[in-house]
């Protein structure tokens, strides 16, 4: 591995609402930075990590930055829930045939 290294970009935008710019670094990831007015960003990256500025991918923003618990689509969410209501319902009619086999026995 090299050194570290500082990378200084400049970014403007005109809205909160959209990203401007994307910011990769090679072998890493990238990320979008939405901004209204102008900004410096420092990264700090190895030497021979190279970083390049793109037209952003996605356009609009999210309507949350983090939302709390787990997160699931609604379509697989329903799936999970009827599955779980439907193994229930199993376990629940074994453990009552159970029940009925040993009342049925003679003592």
């Amino acid at each position: 591995m090299g050194k570290w290294e500082e990378r200084e970009i400049k970014a403007s935008g005109t809205s909160w609402d959209v990203n401007s710019i994307d910011i990769a670094a090679a072998g890493l990831g990238w990320f979008s930075l939405g901004l209204k007015g102008e900004a410096t960003v420092t990264l700090r990256v190895y030497d021979g990590v190279e970083i390049t500025l793109r037209e952003p991918l996605v356009l609009d923003r999210a309507s949350f930055i983090e939302r709390p618990g787990f997160w699931l689509p609604k379509a697989i969410s329903d799936a999970i829930g009827s599955q779980t209501k439907i193994e229930a319902q199993r376990s629940k009619k074994l453990q009552e045939e159970s029940t009925m086999s040993l009342s049925e026995v003679p003592a």
